[in-house]
């Protein structure tokens, strides 16, 4: 097989993948599209009547496999209490005491809300948390 033939065949295949890559980012923002269309008919039609529109707004655009990943791993009392002293800007030293836990075992919640939030950093982890309605 010549090198121009495997250069052909490596293009298709990213071609392929591309397009699906495409086709994937496309469905999902017809559907946010769509929703925020609905909601927009909808806000527009309660404002009219006079009644408070709904302010929280949830898009599902979500992937399935990452839905599954979000309900099959949810924080534990634990890492939730964990996560909002993250929130509040405390410091693992801080945290162990408040929990009445070792400095070691705070180091282990955060990586497991962080590997369970997808995130890298504790502002990430902060963020991600208030959004979410995780902490308040």
């Amino acid at each position: 097989m010549s090198l121009t033939t495997l250069l052909t065949e490596d293009n298709l295949e990213y071609q392929r993948f591309s397009s699906q890559i495409d086709s994937s980012i496309n469905q999902a923002l017809t559907i946010v599209a769509k929703e925020v269309a609905e909601i927009l008919q909808l806000k527009v039609s309660v404002q009219t009547v006079g009644i408070n529109a709904v302010e929280t707004i949830a898009i599902r655009a979500i992937e399935p496999e990452w839905i599954q990943v979000i309900t099959a791993e949810p924080l534990t009392v634990r890492e939730l209490e964990v996560l909002q002293l993250i929130v509040e800007g405390y410091r693992n030293s801080v945290i162990a005491a408040k929990l009445y836990m070792t400095e070691g075992t705070v180091k282990t919640h955060v990586r497991s809300v962080f590997r369970k939030l997808c995130v890298e950093d504790r502002t990430q982890a902060a963020i991600r948390a208030l959004r979410a309605g995780l902490v308040h």
